[in-house]
């Protein structure tokens, strides 16, 4: 038996797709209004619902690894600059913090208006009534709330504050006023004044707070794997300050290159500044030597051999001060790579240095720019810096082995010069004291004005190349106005809205017939009881005795249930006992029982009602009659058949025993011999017994008269019946106390997804009397809305 019941819940949890679908189309009423309902309810999101823009810009970057563009022979000979960029370095270096601070600062973009409605609060940002203005300073200002209400020549401005009580306060347009440590003021716009009464909202986010919030809808990307241009996009609701905020960026992100530029160049410039003005001294006390030295010593003329002398000696000394200056060179470069606190390239680069070791100081360069970059996006422990880190010391090392060697075959040469030098000075040691003296003092003077004359030269050059420095950068397309908006899509809301509605009206059918714990169709019986369903009856408004007078849709239905009760008799021509009941009160067995026994009365058959729900007897009320002679009076107080035995007013060959009394032990009166005899003698005199017992699912009297009746017929009711009593009607049943039974579905509600529409399309009255359809399209709707 547990089996069965196991197969019966299984069926019942089951779902019908067709059948899903037939009360899915059913209700396309509900549908098309659900329908409708979401198109309105998407209007009215994309009507409040906050817009966001999004504005583009393209960037142009010259990218070493990826070619020089147009930098022009003239910039590469400058030797002492390197310009070398990563693509991928400078899209992080566009949306750092510290550019999107500036950018913020110097725009106020942390500073928003809004002008605050009874419905919507609006950002204002093109056309402002009123502006604030900070008179402190205004780089750490910020996290203020103001709600500013406008009066003819006042304000009154609240301070809103989320974990403190607000603070309210007066002030004037144009007058200054304190707010914390900020002083502040409002002004407002004489083309666009704000109307009295209005009430305008000023947000004040800090600047470094709403820079790392920014930077969130600030998006770089390559245009192609293989190009050196970028899109930059930024999102904002306002699509004018989109734009805005991303031209003012790329402006602010050129000129931090181009000043990084100008920084090497301008340092470079210091330090030959520095060591020109010293030469500059140096000559000017040589030259004034050279003139005491004539005067005092009345010397105006060389003689040959002083002459061939200093030539000789001139000449040893350029080559020694030649070797001497690349000595000193090595030495500035080796400072240069042992100082770790070196930020800039090394400028002072002068001599006849190979192309070796320029290569390997500029690469040296290159790697310190690449690591100051990305120090603006990466943290000291990312594996990037780290690995660069080690590609530094790795290029330190090697110069310092080159120069090492360098040195040694500089050195070589120095003594050899310094042996010439020496050599020559011992032949000018036999020259007279006085030109000997001249000729040192020419010398010096030579070498100095050499030297000014090669760092004067040098100094043009690094003119020249931060004269010409221009930023790599080209803004290809600059940031435009955007006029849709990317979110809220409107085709997506809507298709998301109405799908939404039609979904969740699907989960209302499927719940509403699928997952409801009462019977409401004919397969829902099916699924808990194995007897079968003999009649279904509508459910009428009308008065139930009127229903009868015609042959209306309920006679029709009766009479159907007549002869399909032939099927369950065992022979029609002899008196038949028939049971109703039903799983609980309420189901319209009372209702059945007294139609179906006026129904049975054609062909002049004599048919007789028997009241047995002692508890709660109905069936006399149903036809106006009094209850309280009845079969109780017949048990105790033996009185005969003929004396509780009533004819029905208005039918004829329709009789009733009214149940009498109510007795306080019903079961035991029901299984008496005297309720025996009763059925006897009531055999003897009718065609048909109808008796209308209490509920079985209730109370046994069922069972206990089930030896007498030749069919029992098991009242549902559409709506109202629990599943779950028909599956305990069904253990009943399997108990084999019933001979025979059928089902009676009862009150089935018109125009419903269970019914059929034919009962409605005719009539059955003698004169023909036609449907009012307005009053059926109403019941219609409401049936397939509910």
């Amino acid at each position: 038996m547990n089996q069965n019941k196991d197969i019966t819940n299984n069926n019942a949890m089951a779902i019908d797709l067709t059948d899903l679908f037939k009360k899915v189309f059913y209700h396309w009423p509900l549908y098309l209004f659900i329908a409708a309902v979401s198109v309105a309810g998407a209007f009215i999101y994309l009507r409040y619902a906050r817009p966001n823009y999004m504005s583009s810009s393209k960037l142009y970057l010259k990218d070493e690894k990826k070619g020089n563009g147009e930098e022009s022979d003239i910039m590469k000979s400058l030797s002492i600059f390197n310009s070398g960029k990563n693509i991928e370095n400078e899209m992080e270096l566009i949306k750092s913090p510290i550019l999107v601070e500036k950018v913020v600062r110097e725009n106020q973009f942390n500073i928003r208006y809004f002008h605050k409605g009874n419905i919507r609060t609006q950002e204002l940002y093109d056309v402002l009534p009123l502006k604030l203005h900070f008179v402190s300073d205004s780089s750490k200002t910020g996290n203020y709330t103001l709600d500013v209400a406008v009066a003819q020549a006042s304000m009154k401005i609240t301070n809103v504050r989320k974990n403190e009580p607000d603070s309210v306060f007066y002030a004037k347009p144009g007058v200054p006023f304190s707010l914390g440590k900020e002083i502040m003021t409002i002004n407002f716009n004489p083309q666009e004044l704000p109307g009295a009464g209005s009430t305008y909202r000023i947000k004040i986010d800090s600047i470094e707070q709403f820079a790392y919030e920014k930077i969130d809808d600030i998006n770089t990307a390559l245009v192609n794997k293989d190009a050196t241009v970028i899109v930059v996009t930024n999102e904002d609701p306002i699509p004018t300050r989109a734009a805005a905020f991303l031209n003012s960026l790329m402006d602010t992100y050129n000129e931090y290159t181009l000043d990084d530029k100008n920084r090497v160049a301008l340092k470079t410039i210091q330090f030959l500044n520095g060591r020109i003005d010293s030469l500059k001294d140096e000559l000017g006390f040589l030259e004034k030597e050279e003139e005491r030295f004539k005067v005092t010593r009345g010397i105006t003329d060389i003689e040959g051999s002083a002459k061939l002398a200093l030539d000789q000696v001139k000449d040893a000394d350029l080559k020694l001060n030649e070797a001497n200056m690349q000595l000193s060179v090595f030495d500035q470069v080796d400072d240069y790579i042992n100082n770790p606190g070196a930020d800039y390239p090394f400028a002072p680069l002068m001599g006849n240095v190979d192309q070796t070791l320029t290569a390997m100081i500029n690469r040296y360069e290159e790697l310190l720019k690449e690591k100051n970059r990305l120090s603006l996006s990466l943290q000291p422990s990312s594996i990037i810096v780290q690995n660069l880190d080690k590609q530094i010391s790795d290029a330190k090392n090697t110069i310092r082995e080159y120069i090492s060697g360098y040195k040694r075959n500089a050195g070589v040469a120095q003594h050899k010069m310094q042996d010439k030098v020496n050599q020559i000075n011992a032949k000018i040691a036999n020259i007279p004291a006085y030109e000997r003296e001249y000729i040192n003092i020419k010398r010096q003077q030579t070498v100095k004005e050499n030297l000014y004359l090669h760092l004067l030269k040098k100094k043009e050059e690094a003119a020249v190349s931060y004269a010409s420095n221009v930023t790599d950068n080209k803004v290809i397309a600059p940031a435009f106005i955007p006029t849709r908006p990317i979110t809220p899509k409107k085709t997506m809301v809507f298709v998301s809205f109405i799908a939404a509605g039609l979904l969740l009206t699907t989960g209302y059918v499927y719940a509403k017939y699928f997952l409801n714990n009462k019977v409401l169709s004919k397969k829902d019986i099916e699924q808990f009881t194995p007897a079968p369903v003999i009649a279904e009856i509508f459910e009428f408004k009308e008065n139930p005795e009127d229903l009868m007078q015609h042959r209306s849709v309920l006679q029709e239905q009766i009479f159907s249930l007549r002869t399909n009760l032939r099927f369950l008799m065992t022979d029609p021509n002899i008196p038949n006992i028939i049971q109703i009941t039903s799983s609980i009160s309420g189901e319209g067995k009372t209702f059945i029982t007294a139609h179906l026994g006026r129904a049975l009365t054609a062909n002049n058959k004599k048919v007789v009602l028997l009241e047995l729900d002692l508890r709660k007897p109905k069936l006399s009320k149903f036809f106006g009659l009094d209850h309280q002679t009845g079969v109780t009076n017949y048990i105790i107080d033996s009185k005969t058949p003929e004396e509780i035995i009533k004819k029905v007013p208005g039918v004829e060959n329709l009789s009733i025993v009214s149940a009498g009394p109510i007795p306080p032990n019903p079961i035991e009166m029901i299984e008496s011999k005297r309720m025996a005899s009763l059925i006897s003698s009531l055999k003897e005199k009718f065609d048909y017994i109808v008796i209308d017992t209490a509920p079985i699912g209730v109370v046994a009297d069922a069972k206990s008269l089930a030896q007498y009746v030749d069919c029992t017929l098991f009242v549902a009711r559409y709506k109202y019946t629990l599943k779950g009593k028909m599956a305990s009607v069904l253990d009943i049943l399997k108990d084999g106390y019933f001979k025979k039974t059928g089902v009676i579905f009862n009150g089935i509600a018109q125009n419903t997804v269970h019914t059929y529409q034919y009962y409605y399309q005719y009539s059955y009255a003698e004169n023909k009397m036609r449907p009012n359809w307005f009053k059926l399209l109403i019941r219609q709707m409401r049936q397939r809305f509910a």
